[in-house]
């Protein structure tokens, strides 16, 4: 319980810059005391940075670590589920490209694993999933040059699209804020749409890793229509109506984590 308290305490912080003993005390329903000794051994940890009366996270660097930390808990066993699916596709002298979602990011941890793979070149650009390839001697990752988002580690702009212009991908995993009927696969940053579109345009086959709470969402824009897909990889949250329709539009989806859901 203690591990779990510090946890929430960072993403907390991370959420507000700072919070006093007396706030966090009464969120966690908790003495001060026992709030006090949290924040001296995370400071300890070098984590956070006490203040009068309360704490700060110690820098940026936190800050990042924690945001990224708290966007691979939402939905984490479905999004296991999803990259080891998705890594089976991989074979042996692919070139494969993923983007900086953490559903990729799953993909790329689940790829690591598979100590079969000869050969592979992983492009991304996402620092968090360059990160997590780190330590695979069978894998050569290429981190892609550009502008870098602070608040999801992802690399955009001309000079990603420039890089990216010069390979050509066998596969390309996706994340997407939406999937729908009318709309296609959609997303809610103009520049991150705009770089997957090339994305696409440079793969041959074009897999999304999504988990069923995308499906029937729109986000500002389309980064790709229905009949640019190849398979979608997702859980069984997904509506069968919208499975149904998909796969006649000859899109092969890929349903997974049904034990997950079970429990």
């Amino acid at each position: 319980m203690t591990e779990d308290r510090h946890q929430q305490i960072l993403e907390i912080l991370a959420e507000t810059g700072q919070a006093s003993v007396a706030a966090l005390s009464d969120y966690f329903a908790v003495s001060s005391v026992t709030i006090r000794a949290d924040l001296n051994q995370l400071a300890e940890m070098g984590k956070v940075i006490r203040t009068h009366g309360g704490a700060r996270l110690a820098g940026e660097r936190m800050r990042q670590e924690q945001t990224y930390a708290t966007r691979q808990r939402i939905n984490a066993d479905q999004k296991r589920c999803i990259g080891t699916a998705a890594a089976q596709l991989v074979q042996s002298s692919d070139a494969i490209l993923l983007d900086s979602s953490t559903t990729a990011v799953a993909v790329g941890i689940a790829l690591k694993q598979r100590t079969d793979l000869e050969d592979i070149t992983v492009v991304t650009t996402g620092i968090w999933t360059a990160l997590e390839l780190l330590g695979a001697p069978h894998f050569q990752v290429i981190l892609a040059g550009g502008q870098v988002r602070d608040t999801t580690g992802s690399i955009t702009g001309l000079f990603t699209e420039e890089i990216l212009s010069r390979f050509n991908f066998s596969k390309v995993f996706l994340g997407a804020w939406g999937i729908s009927l009318a709309a296609g696969l959609t997303d809610t940053h103009l520049a991150e749409v705009e770089l997957k579109r090339k994305m696409i345009a440079r793969s041959k086959k074009v897999f999304i890793v999504a988990d069923g709470t995308k499906f029937g969402q729109i986000g500002l824009t389309a980064f790709a229509s229905l009949d640019q897909i190849d398979g979608i990889i997702t859980d069984s949250k997904a509506p069968a109506e919208m499975i149904s329709t998909l796969e006649a539009h000859n899109i092969e989806v890929t349903i997974t984590c049904n034990d997950v859901e079970a429990k």
